[in-house]
């Protein structure tokens, strides 16, 4: 990955070029305008969300398309399987299909169909959800191998997710102003700061071990 890119620009580019690549299979989905950030929720993990005719620009409405940074963290074939689901969800609110309820957190079997034609599929012998209903749709082994250039090209947003989480080596742990010496027992990892003279002093007996700590040169 380049260094020259912004991480941020980086990740939305990527998902901006998958769903591109979406459109080109299936030119009934709708253009989006993306946004990322973390998805943690109450009661777990959001991995995205389509939001119809959310922004307003000189040309019209457009949909919105979230995908979280924790969705990025899985692997591109399910990264690629959420982007898939919500175009699932763009495709029904363009041919005017209600294709959840309950506030659309119930995904019906009108919202699979849809799905399908996307080359996603429900699981065979397995149960809905009671509170997401038919979410759950994943991708047919077809599908993840027409989409094998598209998944890989993922890997890069996905590399781009995890710098953002990662501090220079001289930030990534606040430094200590203790100014005291540290000294050791027998246990490993295990240690006190303390004034020399104190032990030289007094010997302090470790409860762990039994043994004395001493100063570390």
């Amino acid at each position: 990955m380049s260094n020259e890119r912004d991480p941020g620009s980086l990740i939305v580019s990527t998902l901006e070029k998958a769903w591109r690549d979406i459109q080109a299979r299936h030119p009934e989905v709708p253009n989006v305008i993306f946004i990322t950030g973390t998805g943690m929720v109450k009661d777990g993990v959001k991995w995205g969300h389509f939001h119809a005719e959310q922004w307003i620009t000189e040309s019209g409405r457009i949909h919105e398309l979230f995908v979280s940074g924790e969705a990025l963290n899985r692997e591109p074939v399910e990264t690629m399987t959420t982007l898939l689901h919500e175009a699932g969800h763009g495709v029904c609110f363009e041919k005017g299909i209600k294709g959840t309820s309950r506030r659309g957190k119930y995904h019906n079997q009108r919202f699979v169909k849809e799905c399908e034609s996307l080359g996603l599929m429900w699981p065979e012998g397995q149960k809905p959800d009671t509170t997401r209903g038919f979410s759950a749709v994943v991708m047919r082994p077809e599908t993840i191998e027409a989409y094998a250039t598209t998944i890989e090209a993922l890997k890069e947003g996905r590399a781009a997710w995890k710098e953002l989480g990662l501090a220079p080596a001289d930030e990534a742990k606040p430094k200590s102003t203790n100014t005291k010496p540290k000294a050791e027992c027998a246990c490993p990892g295990r240690y006190i700061w303390t004034a020399a003279k104190t032990l030289e002093e007094n010997p302090v007996i470790c409860g762990g071990c039994d043994t004395e700590f001493m100063m570390v040169s």
